[in-house]
């Protein structure tokens, strides 16, 4: 195993020099890492280490890794103001780590443990599994698909739909929202009565209708309500459900928007 040694300039700390291999390496060269980290390295590059080789229960705080390819048992280590940049961390497990301010991005997560590990302010940022962008839930410590808020909201009002989708859209508004339209219309247009799905759905409407918020609206109108006008049955319910301003911006669009409305 040869290491390469450059500089690198931490702006929060002293310049620290680099770490840097383009050889694969042996389970015998892993601790390489922790007596360079002893003697003042911080900044490690283009490191492989794909064998199944562990690193447990060890001080690596303000560390970078970028570029590297891991899949280690790192459980148990300090890495408190580390960061992984660029890093392939495929089936590493992180398990019982402080990773108290630690930072991922642009990392392939595939497989990768975070169970129990301390995650004050811990931060994924374009992180990925199975080629899908994914956060850290800060209560289980489980990786899950990202959620853009508004997503996460209605997941929240309305969970029937939550099981319902598969979350392969889940960072894209309309997408998901553009799903929740097909699947109310099939909903209303089925059933005699409103079912608890579609009052639900309603209710939600109504809590961010009444925000007031023009991109709010929008996403209502374009991602809800235009999937809805073609049928008279899911007007009449959407004009019952919906409740003042509401009614009235579902109606307008029912009205003068682009979508023939039956009504």
């Amino acid at each position: 195993m040869i290491f390469i040694e450059t500089s690198y300039h931490n702006p929060r700390q002293q310049k620290y020099p680099t770490v840097t291999s383009n050889f694969m390496t042996t389970a015998t060269d892993i601790m390489n890492i922790l007596e360079k980290y002893n003697t003042g390295h911080r900044f490690f590059i283009n490191l492989d280490f794909d064998k199944g080789e562990k690193m447990t229960g060890l001080l690596l705080s303000d560390t970078i890794f970028e570029n590297c390819c891991f899949s280690v048992d790192f459980s148990q280590t300090d890495f408190t103001n580390a960061r992984f940049a660029n890093c392939n961390l495929k089936c590493s497990d992180f398990s019982q780590c402080n990773l108290t301010n630690t930072i991922f991005e642009n990392c392939s997560l595939e497989g990768t443990e975070f169970n129990n590990a301390k995650i004050d302010g811990t931060n994924l940022n374009n992180c990925r599994c199975y080629g899908q962008v994914v956060m850290l839930n800060k209560t289980t410590g489980e990786l899950e698909t990202f959620k853009d808020l508004l997503v996460k909201e209605l997941y929240d009002n309305v969970p029937e739909f939550s099981k319902m989708t598969d979350h392969s859209d889940d960072e894209l508004q309309y997408a998901v929202y553009g799903e929740l339209s097909l699947r109310l219309f099939d909903d209303i247009t089925t059933n005699n009565e409103p079912t608890d799905f579609a009052k639900k759905c309603f209710q939600f409407f109504n809590l961010l209708g009444d925000r007031q918020d023009e991109n709010i609206d929008n996403l209502l109108v374009v991602g809800i309500y235009e999937g809805l006008y073609a049928s008279k049955k899911c007007n009449d319910i959407a004009r019952q459900l919906l409740n003042g301003r509401n009614r009235k911006v579902y109606e307008h669009w029912m009205i003068n928007g682009n979508i023939r409305a039956e009504y």
